[in-house]
């Protein structure tokens, strides 16, 4: 992956402190972002094998049903059934809440019970029979296992949701964000480096040249010294033969 990051990036000690306290901060989020998930995930499968179980259950019941249905229509008719279901007046009702599970915001499915008692079905026991109320039963049962079924099933999406959600995430800090930080502390670092050995480099040389200049100036004073003291020894012989004539 070309990155491009580093041109824009001031190679200082400062921006070099800078980018290591990102780079601990984007791996510290990586493996809190992973265990996160990884919990998630679990809570997930444990739901899933939940819902599953729950979802034979509700297919049976409702088969159940089914034949029951079919029974009492060729006893009794379809609209004398059709005549029973619409004598119940009243209806399970739903609210749509939310809850916390493990951290996480759900729906949560409040719902008044379907299951009625003989009184509350609308019916009276004249002109019914026990098949009619075991009919009932068995559909009051699909309907309460149905509301089970659709908060478990919203339940599972927002996990899903979630999951997914914190998984572009780490494969965001992972193979984006972390790599590039490793490249430009690495480009920082190196720039600093090589800008550290041409400075020692510099005073090498440096210092260098002023004991080279040193010497010099050395030699030349030793050559001025030994120059004067030979014109005062041409001097002194000069001086010498003088006072002999």
């Amino acid at each position: 992956m070309p990155n491009r990051r580093h041109r824009r990036t001031a190679p200082t000690h400062r921006e070099l402190l800078s980018v290591t306290d990102e780079l601990a901060l984007a791996r510290k989020g990586e493996r809190i972002l992973e265990r996160r998930r990884d919990s998630l995930v679990f809570v997930l499968l444990d739901l899933l094998d939940r819902w599953t179980e729950l979802r034979r259950e509700t297919d049976e019941a409702f088969r159940e049903a089914t034949d029951l249905h079919v029974w009492g229509a060729e006893r009794e008719g379809e609209i004398a059934l059709r005549t029973l279901s619409e004598a119940r007046s009243a209806h399970t009702e739903l609210i749509i809440s939310e809850t916390k599970l493990v951290g996480l915001t759900v729906p949560f499915f409040l719902s008044t019970s379907a299951r009625r008692s003989l009184d509350g079905r609308g019916y009276g026991v004249l002109g019914t029979s026990a098949l009619d109320d075991e009919l009932v039963g068995s559909y009051e049962s699909v309907v309460e296992d149905a509301v089970r079924l659709a908060e478990m099933r919203a339940v599972l999406l927002r996990l899903l949701a979630e999951i997914r959600r914190l998984r572009l995430r780490v494969n965001y800090l992972t193979q984006r964000l972390i790599p590039e930080l490793e490249v430009e502390k690495r480009y920082i670092r190196r720039y600093l480096d090589e800008r550290e050995q041409e400075e020692r480099f510099r005073q090498f040389r440096t210092k260098q040249r002023n004991e080279r200049r040193q010497a010099e100036r050395r030699e030349a004073e030793q050559r001025k010294a030994e120059q004067q003291e030979n014109e005062r020894g041409v001097e002194t012989r000069r001086t010498d033969g003088g006072d002999r004539d």
